[in-house]
């Protein structure tokens, strides 16, 4: 594989995919056996967060060069990456590939990744087009964050598409990360459970100066499920509502004071407003979100602080 601009053939950067896998016996071998098809080559690693549904079994028997990390307990979506980032880091890691458990890559997609981030240098993260299991049609949830660049509305309809086109956000189902960003704007905050840390990890990478890159001639496969929809509980909907104002009040580029009172009200008058319309479980899941957050907005205040600081934080 040839890089932009180098007269001779390059040696190959050591890429790593790094997949969290909990009771993910149904999508494991479509994510590894996708792996094992690249043109580029990549060493997988697995981080297991306590499955009980056989997918250790399965990546042990069935694919022998995985590494396999396997942890006691299910502590979040974002610690279990951070394992994988800095286990990988410690091996050498050039770019990491982050992968969904239940997603998929084609052959030539981590090679044409690669080739732009080594081409454009201050992009820190890059995003191929997400299409849904099938490759049927884009991700339905993948659509809205491309309708944040409107240059890349404009081309794709007119049939123009560049190879990368900048974006404030894209979800972590499929990323590749530079070891440069991970050094220097670190992994996932342990705040976030599950959703809502990647939002984080944008913004934060912006902050630093990196800037988020959507390939839309790459491709990767993504079974896309909606987090809480309305059969939802109170409680899982509080989650979701929890993620969405902690990566808000952490903000780098704002100041914290006056955003976490300017935030904080909006969401008050949010859940009142439910309750007035009788939307009793969001007004119900929206206040207990809120008491969360006022309960730990001092430690949040911390990782904000921590945030805007250089360094490999939660690596």
């Amino acid at each position: 594989m040839l890089l932009a601009g180098s007269p001779m053939e390059s040696v190959p950067k050591k890429v790593f995919a790094v997949i969290v896998s909990w009771n993910g016996a149904r999508w494991i071998r479509g994510a590894l056996e996708s792996l094992q098809e690249s043109n580029y080559p990549v060493r997988m690693v697995v981080v297991d967060y306590a499955s009980t549904d056989g997918t250790v079994d399965i990546i042990a028997q069935s694919y022998p060069a995985v590494e396999l990390l396997r942890m006691p307990d299910n502590l979040g979506f974002g610690r279990a990456n951070n394992q994988g980032m800095s286990y990988v880091l410690s091996k050498g890691a050039d770019y990491v590939l982050l992968l969904n458990q239940d997603a998929k890559v084609e052959p030539s997609m981590i090679g044409k990744l690669v080739d732009i981030m080594e081409t454009h240098p201050a992009v820190g993260i890059v995003s191929p087009l997400h299409l849904d299991y099938d490759g049927e049609r884009i991700d339905s949830g993948f659509l809205s964050y491309m309708n944040n660049n409107v240059g890349l509305v404009s081309d794709a309809y007119f049939g123009r598409l560049k190879e990368l086109y900048e974006i404030p956000f894209m979800p972590a189902a499929i990323w590749l990360l530079s070891r440069r960003l991970l050094q220097q704007v670190g992994g996932f905050d342990p705040l976030f459970f599950m959703y809502g840390e990647d939002y984080d990890l944008c913004n934060r990478a912006r902050f630093h100066g990196f800037k988020i890159g959507l390939a839309p001639t790459v491709l990767g496969y993504h079974l896309h499920e909606v987090a809480y929809g309305e059969q939802a509980t109170v409680g899982e909907k509080s989650k979701f509502y929890y993620s969405q104002l902690l990566h808000t009040l952490k903000n780098p580029e704002c100041d914290f004071l006056p955003n976490s009172f300017s935030v904080l009200f909006r969401w008050t008058l949010s859940s009142i407003g439910n309750l007035v319309n009788f939307k009793f479980k969001n007004s119900s899941a929206i206040a207990l979100a809120l008491l969360k957050t006022g309960v730990n907005l001092f430690r949040i205040r911390r990782h904000y602080k921590q945030s805007r600081d250089q360094g490999s934080s939660w690596l």
